[in-house]
């Protein structure tokens, strides 16, 4: 059937004695259904009809950008070509410690002048002139021993700032690498054991020292129990101590005699620390030294 301007319009009359053909021409695209003349309906698909409405909804909330940084859980900044902001959502706000201000319609370097001269402007401008998307980790401009990650986009004509804080990461990062050394000094240092205990008392990790103590490889007490290693008439005791400390009832300082692979006893005096994860318990760490120097050397040159 032809598709030209006379199919854009049907009379009333001729849609209800030929309403098969009109609604395969009306499925294509809408039609204006007149009366003596005068054009007073759209005849269109159920599917057109459902866009235009949505698109309709649309229209009448046109700020749906604003909506969505609003409920973001990053500081989201988007600027014009100059640099003139024209969004900020209340988590950037924050982060920047500019709760109670107005920061739309100013400059960015001007509204946050910690950022001048920061690797974040430097960003900032590479991902205007070169189109790439930018991000780095940097310590915070705004807060004291604080971190954001950056990331700067282009958007539309202009440019995006997304912020998150990771602080703790940082932090619990930095606090890894501070075990580490402590472990490693301690390695040095011989005289100071390290073990981890499970939630039932068996031995995860032993460190050297504690081997050479106790004159056993480290495949020999991994998965030994931690008390059959103590003492015959000291075992109740060490036993008790380590089921108080995995209830939380508090860490405990141990003195007792390990049984050594040479039939020996060696004294030692440690420490039993719970061991806390993110889900509860995860074990215990024992921290223990053989009582090797005189009173006289722990006493030091007089």
């Amino acid at each position: 059937m032809p598709d030209d301007i006379s199919d854009r319009s049907v009379t009333a009359a001729e849609l209800v004695r030929n309403f098969a053909h009109w609604r395969e021409i009306g499925a294509r695209h809408p039609l204006l259904i007149t009366h003596h003349g005068r054009e007073t309906h759209v005849f269109m698909g159920l599917d057109r009809f459902k866009a235009l409405a949505s698109q309709d909804e649309f229209d009448q909330n046109p700020d749906r950008l604003r909506e969505l940084a609003v409920r973001m859980a990053q500081g989201l900044i988007l600027c014009r070509a100059d640099f003139r902001i024209d969004l900020i959502n209340p988590v950037a706000l924050a982060m920047a410690r500019r709760w109670d201000r107005r920061l739309e319609g100013q400059m960015l370097w001007d509204a946050l002048p910690e950022l001048v001269g920061t690797l974040t402007e430097a960003h900032a401008r590479h991902s205007q002139v070169s189109g790439e998307i930018s991000a780095a980790d940097i310590p915070s401009p705004f807060r004291d021993d604080s971190w954001l990650h950056v990331e700067t986009f282009p958007f539309a004509d202009g440019i995006g700032l997304l912020l998150r804080d990771i602080t703790s990461d940082v932090q619990r990062h930095r606090l890894a690498d501070v075990k580490s050394a402590i472990l490693k000094a301690m390695g040095i240092h011989g005289g100071v054991g390290y073990a981890r205990l499970s939630n039932r008392g068996f031995i995860e990790y032993v460190d050297a020292t504690i081997c050479t103590l106790v004159g056993l490889p480290e495949a020999r007490l991994i998965n030994a129990y931690m008390t059959d290693l103590i003492a015959l008439p000291q075992r109740p005791q060490f036993r008790q101590e380590l089921e108080a400390v995995l209830r939380g009832e508090g860490d405990r300082r141990v003195q007792a005699h390990l049984l050594t692979n040479g039939g020996a006893l060696l004294p030692m005096e440690g420490a039993l620390v719970q061991l806390r994860g993110t889900y509860g318990t995860e074990g215990v760490v024992l921290v223990m030294t053989p009582p090797c120097l005189s009173e006289n050397d722990q006493a030091g040159p007089q």
